[in-house]
């Protein structure tokens, strides 16, 4: 049966390694006016001290959600993603930041079990939704890792749904590769 093709961006699973999981995040904040919309389950970097959407690396972590103070109705306003263009002075960003997290993530193209172990680069085909507020990010394994690439495979995520690692839009398990607070630029894929 075939991989349905519905991305969601990146859902974290838990840590590598045998630590305990932790799904906790940290807080960073969003530039007054950032005019791009940011989804849960985006990937995002640093610039000059504020969140943005990452569509390289290196990364900060995935966007899990955010508040703000509402300028029209002037209360505290907590979603799921930020819709873009808010004039706000305390906009928060919730970010899973720690650089031993996994995720699962939807690959945009074929990704056999031979993409373990291998670098895959963010894609993002189509935006996220302002319905759910889910991310549409996904990952392309390209056949060739380069360790600047943000992501490395580590597993195919076991799941009902996700039936067939040999076709399109298979699920996969992921950490990160090239992350502002890890060792170094990030290694290359095998």
């Amino acid at each position: 049966m075939a991989n349905t093709n519905k991305a969601f961006g990146f859902r974290p699973v838990g840590r590598v390694g045998s630590t305990v999981a932790n799904q906790g995040n940290t807080s960073y904040s969003i530039s007054s006016n950032y005019g791009t919309a940011i989804f849960q389950g985006d990937c995002v970097t640093l610039s000059g001290g504020y969140v943005n959407i990452a569509t390289s690396g290196p990364l900060l972590g995935v966007f899990v959600g955010c508040q703000y103070t509402d300028p029209t109705t002037k209360k505290t306003t907590f979603k799921n993603y930020y819709p873009g263009s808010i004039v706000a002075s305390d906009i928060v960003a919730f970010v899973v930041d720690d650089p031993t997290s996994s995720f699962v993530v939807q690959c945009s193209g074929i990704a056999a079990v031979t993409a373990v172990g291998r670098n895959a680069v963010i894609v993002t085909s189509t935006s996220g939704s302002t319905t759910t507020g889910i991310s549409g990010q996904q990952v392309d394994v390209p056949a060739t890792g380069n360790a600047t690439y943000a992501w490395k495979v580590i597993g195919v995520y076991n799941a009902p749904g996700n039936n067939d690692v040999l076709s399109e839009y298979a699920e996969l398990i992921v950490k990160p590769n090239n992350h502002l607070y890890g060792a170094s630029t990030g290694t290359a894929g095998v």
